[in-house]
């Protein structure tokens, strides 16, 4: 009977050994962050929160945004690479502080520190001219630079941004001289008070200007063309590449691979809501998924271009 009772007891202390382990298994059990790496209120911030929302009903957990803006989004998105890899804090992150900003050497943190979790936007750019300038397409806009003789002025938020970058890819393959000033929020009014002759602006605040003839729109920044300019093609129809700027979810290198797959469904899913297509539609965005794999092949596809480039243009850090 002793013995009996001693094997009884073993087996009940081994099970309650294992039930620490096991809820440890159990993912998610609490609240998941999203750490935004800039400041609130712009439409990436909103589709975000949309998301995180969505995300949360079908995890069955809270999910979170918090805003930690600075650095243009280093500081937030190296607290999130700093974090514990355990799938309780990931981070929404664009091209800026997740390739150009490594690559100038501005961050403490480098591209194999994370992982894509998926893509859920593309932020909508179009490179729009003077309206004064004689050409409606990039290859006439090619011929007017050359001509002109003088650099052309681009408005974009710094030379390093990726907005400016595609630029500059453009120019090279043309073969135009150009030099990028900085505005804060380049949009189609530096081009009509005659501060620059081609700026990287938002499609949306460009609509107004290019409809009154105030500005050209000559690219569109888009996997397919913009239905507010059908007109205009893409980067990727006139030979120059895929080129555009997308925004996505990121999370540190060591969250195990079927949390990453478990948070990219449903952040996919999620994309899909009645809420977020709305808002989608009301922004004139078209729908962007990407899956973690597919999303790390973008990264490494754009870090290759960019670095190549931005070490052409002394950019990188020696």
């Amino acid at each position: 009977m002793n013995h009996r009772i001693r094997l009884i007891a073993l087996a009940a202390l081994a099970a309650a050994a294992a039930l620490p382990a096991m809820s440890q298994d159990k993912w998610p059990s609490k609240t998941i962050e999203i750490i935004y790496p800039y400041p609130p209120g712009n439409d990436m911030d909103v589709v975000t929160r949309l998301v995180a929302e969505g995300m949360s009903k079908r995890l069955g957990v809270p999910v979170q945004v918090i805003n930690k803006p600075g650095g243009g989004g280093v500081v937030g998105f190296a607290e999130m690479i700093r974090a514990k890899p355990d799938g309780y804090t990931i981070g929404t992150w664009t091209p800026g502080p997740g390739i150009s900003q490594i690559i100038a050497g501005n961050t403490p943190y480098k591209i194999s520190d994370y992982q894509s979790v998926g893509a859920m936007l593309v932020n909508d750019f179009v490179l729009a001219a003077r309206g004064d300038i004689p050409a409606t397409n990039l290859k006439e806009f090619a011929a007017w630079a050359k001509k002109s003789g003088k650099p052309v002025v681009i408005g974009s938020y710094a030379p390093a941004a990726v907005p400016a970058l595609i630029a500059a890819r453009i120019a090279k393959k043309d073969g135009w001289a150009y030099k990028v000033v900085a505005f804060p929020n380049p949009s189609a009014k530096e081009l009509i008070a005659g501060d620059a002759d081609l700026t990287t602006a938002g499609a949306d605040g460009a609509i107004s200007f290019a409809k009154a003839g105030q500005v050209k729109i000559l690219s569109t920044w888009r996997p397919q063309r913009n239905p507010a300019f059908p007109n205009t093609a893409t980067p990727g129809e006139e030979g120059y590449g895929d080129l555009y700027t997308w925004g996505g979810m990121a999370a540190p290198v060591g969250v195990p691979k079927d949390i990453i797959n478990k948070l990219s469904s449903v952040m996919m899913e999620a994309i899909n809501d009645k809420a977020v297509q709305d808002h989608f539609k009301k922004a004139g965005n078209p729908t962007f998924t990407m899956t973690a794999d597919q999303m790390n092949k973008r990264v490494t596809d754009d870090a290759k271009w960019i670095g190549d480039l931005m070490t052409e243009l002394g950019m990188t850090k020696k």
